[in-house]
């Protein structure tokens, strides 16, 4: 097993990590669920799910791979505020699910210094820790 596969491997549901695709889109999820083969995951600042290779890392929808490049461990301040933009996000999802004519109020959806600073750490943080 090489080092990748065993990063892959050590992924748990709650864990953070980093994806993106060939152009260089950005994806940070939060592992959902993790089978034998597959992460279930959701991306944090769209609350897509997307499924993963549990051995390559590799999600091809459409012809669009979107690859799994760092599971690096954010730290704890960072992670908080990721997970806490994964709330404010899933929160407008359901409210909108009930309400297709409610949108996130403007003030709510505007991210807070912390939020800005959590999304520009995380850019650079795993850029610098490839698996």
């Amino acid at each position: 097993m090489t080092g990748r596969e065993a990063a892959l491997r050590n992924i748990s549901a709650g864990d953070l990590f980093h994806a993106s695709t060939q152009s260089g889109a950005s994806f940070v999820c939060l592992a959902l669920q993790v089978r034998e083969r597959t992460i279930f995951a959701r991306r944090i600042t769209t609350q897509s799910v997307h499924e993963f290779d549990r051995t390559t890392g590799i999600e091809d929808p459409d012809d669009i791979p979107l690859t799994i490049n760092s599971v690096a461990k954010l730290p704890a301040d960072v992670r908080e505020i990721m997970l806490g933009l994964d709330r404010k996000y899933r929160e407008a999802e359901y409210r909108h699910a009930e309400d297709p004519e409610w949108d996130l109020p403007e003030d709510e959806a505007r991210l807070t210094k912390d939020e800005i600073r959590g999304l520009l750490f995380v850019g650079n943080f795993y850029r610098a820790h490839p698996i």
